[in-house]
């Protein structure tokens, strides 16, 4: 009968669970500026006008910027960093459909002025 497993084959088993092991209790840097950009870019967020035109994007940025928080406290930094980002993005977003919503609102009224004075051209 064949022995499948040796005394090398052990040592180099165990080896490997031990290096697997240490990678997998790896620590990951606090992703303190990820966390800070997404809270400066929330703030700003807020103080513009996108609350009144994407409130449901700036809600959710906020949120996410909340829990990154909280994970950052319990020192679950994969976990922070994803949701900091995510907040981040949201925050832009938001940001970008207030910007969208102006530019469309005063195109509508550049348009308006517009067939204003053609309408008095004409009379």
């Amino acid at each position: 009968m064949r022995k499948w497993i040796t005394n090398s084959s052990v040592g180099y088993i165990l080896s490997l669970c031990s290096v697997a092991a240490l990678l997998g209790c790896s620590t990951v840097a606090p992703p303190r500026d990820t966390v800070a950009a997404a809270d400066i870019q929330v703030k700003q967020a807020l103080n513009s006008k996108a609350s009144g035109e994407a409130p449901l994007d700036l809600r959710m940025a906020v949120d996410k910027l909340d829990k990154a928080k909280v994970a950052m406290t319990r020192e679950e930094y994969t976990i922070a960093r994803r949701l900091a980002e995510e907040a981040l993005v949201d925050a832009q977003v938001a940001e970008a459909k207030a910007s969208s919503e102006q530019a469309q609102q005063a195109a509508r009224e550049a348009r308006r002025v517009l067939d204003s004075l053609q309408s008095g051209k004409k009379g």
